[in-house]
């Protein structure tokens, strides 16, 4: 073999070996770097998840809208921690915006913006018939409806029993939701009213005619004059005929 073509044939020998080594060494290296994806799916549970472990509200009454719609993207395989900085809403209701930081093995990897929409369902009482300003408000003059909401809706009684037998402060259409403003409680007993005095020691019950002197609420102390005695006297207001003394 000439000189010539011994070391062309070496050169080949020495290239094939280097590509060799050098496919090796990539084969290698994309072998040991192994990735992991990350979905829009994953950022808008892990997003909702947070929501629901940071704000007050009741898990159950809680509609967490999270919009987010970007592409998937690809990390390192290993720890894999989403970290969400600090709620920059108060009310915890409405829009709020989140930022997330995604890290892998405590290695910054990006950072990302998170919007979501936190609505609220809360039982509100509703009218369905028509009331006058001072209409004793009765069960059938009332529903309750749960509605979604983004704001927090305040002074706003949640239950039929704080509403019935109470006046209405103001002229109230069907479909107005019903605030404690709107609302005045009736007095058991009007001033004037003619009422029995009750009083009882063990077994034994006296009973005396009497005038209310202001108006009472049921369980409260009023003054009642006694018409037979025209003495006036304190008594507790049990019905709206009744007052009881002790003695």
């Amino acid at each position: 073999m000439n000189k010539k073509y011994k070391k062309n044939w070496i050169a080949l020998v020495i290239g094939i070996g280097f590509w060799v080594m050098m496919g090796s060494i990539l084969w290698a290296e994309t072998e040991n770097t192994k990735t992991s994806t990350i979905t829009s799916q994953d950022i808008r549970e892990s997003a909702e998840n947070y929501l629901i472990n940071h704000l007050d509200w009741d898990p159950e009454s809680m509609d967490i809208q999270i919009n987010y719609e970007a592409r998937d993207f690809k990390v390192p395989e290993g720890k894999l921690l989403l970290n969400y900085g600090r709620i920059n809403n108060p009310r915890g209701i409405g829009r709020i915006s989140l930022t997330l930081v995604v890290k892998v093995d405590e290695k910054f990897i990006k950072r990302l913006r998170v919007n979501a929409s936190v609505g609220v369902y809360q039982d509100i009482v509703k009218i369905v018939n028509p009331l006058q300003r001072g209409n004793v408000i009765r069960e059938s003059d009332i529903v309750i409806e749960r509605t979604r909401t983004e704001r927090l809706i305040r002074n706003t009684p949640t239950a039929l029993d704080k509403v019935i037998g109470q006046a209405a402060t103001r002229n109230l259409q069907a479909g107005n939701i019903v605030k404690f403003r709107d609302l005045k409680k009736v007095p058991t007993i009007k001033r004037g009213a003619r009422v029995i005095i009750l009083a009882r020691k063990g077994s034994m019950k006296i009973t005396a005619s009497g005038t209310a002197r202001e108006d009472g609420f049921k369980n409260s102390i009023i003054q009642v004059v006694n018409l037979e005695t025209k003495k006036t006297i304190y008594a507790e207001v049990i019905n709206s005929k009744t007052v009881e003394v002790s003695f």
